[in-house]
């Protein structure tokens, strides 16, 4: 009913009722998200429409979602979804949910997402180590669906890097999580490939002091991971951009 209202155009005195109980729908709805996360059994059928009516919510903008503290809210809820344990055919939905809150934060609350960066790279944290896990070699059950998570991971690095103001601070933490999951797993090749170049955009906004940081502060084995991402980074990916921009130019 509420994601009804959301796409209705109200008249003005209605649209005025509906959107000054807000902020308790917000809050109601985080309410019953958190409940229902402790039963696994109601994750696909409570919590993934209630993630959906969230992120309806948020994309409404700033000018309607006055009060900050309410996107931070729906921002936090999404650190109680669970990731593991999820049925194959349920993951696809838990993660794309999440997902779309965490884009319709991106893009429509730059003023809050500016001064909520650390909550917001921990749920997006999340959804990268869950496609790591998901997307190892081990068969072919539900791997489009992993791929397509795969996807919107790349396209979330891309959306990051592109906001550089607010993230080249925290590149290097980007990189390094992305690294220590990395390391504990044997990706399929189609999902590594995703990944690899989600990864390659935040390599984009890091500077020469970034790179010499990672090569000293990471752990051995780490570091030679990430010595081998970077070179393929420097080989293959930015000389192909630099080309790109040369025949551009």
């Amino acid at each position: 009913m509420i994601r009804l209202l959301l796409k209705c155009s109200l008249e003005e005195d209605k649209s005025t009722l509906f959107w000054s109980a807000a902020s308790q729908t917000i809050t109601s709805l985080v309410a019953l998200s958190i409940e229902a996360c402790k039963e696994h059994t109601l994750i696909s059928t409570v919590v993934v429409p209630v993630l959906h009516t969230m992120a309806l919510f948020l994309r409404q903008g700033e000018q309607f979602l006055i009060n900050p503290h309410h996107v931070t809210l729906s921002l936090s809820t999404l650190l109680t979804v669970p990731l593991e344990n999820v049925k194959t055919e349920d993951f696809y939905t838990v993660f794309l949910a999440i997902h779309e809150v965490l884009f319709s934060v991106l893009q429509c609350h730059p003023k809050v997402m500016l001064k909520s960066v650390p909550t917001f790279l921990s749920c997006f944290h999340r959804l990268v180590a869950s496609v790591l896990h998901e997307g190892q070699q081990k068969g072919d059950k539900g791997i489009i669906n992993i791929q397509k998570c795969a996807k919107l991971v790349e396209r979330k690095y891309t959306f990051i890097a592109a906001k550089t103001e607010e993230f080249t601070v925290f590149s290097t933490f980007i990189i390094s999580q992305y690294i220590h999951e990395l390391q504990k797993v044997t990706l399929q090749p189609v999902v590594k490939k995703y990944l690899t170049e989600g990864i390659f955009h935040i390599l984009d906004i890091c500077i020469d002091r970034d790179i010499k940081f990672l090569n000293t502060s990471l752990q051995i084995g780490a570091r030679e991971m990430f010595k081998e991402i970077y070179c393929e980074y420097s080989s293959h990916y930015r000389t192909r951009n630099q080309k790109e921009e040369k025949y551009t130019v």
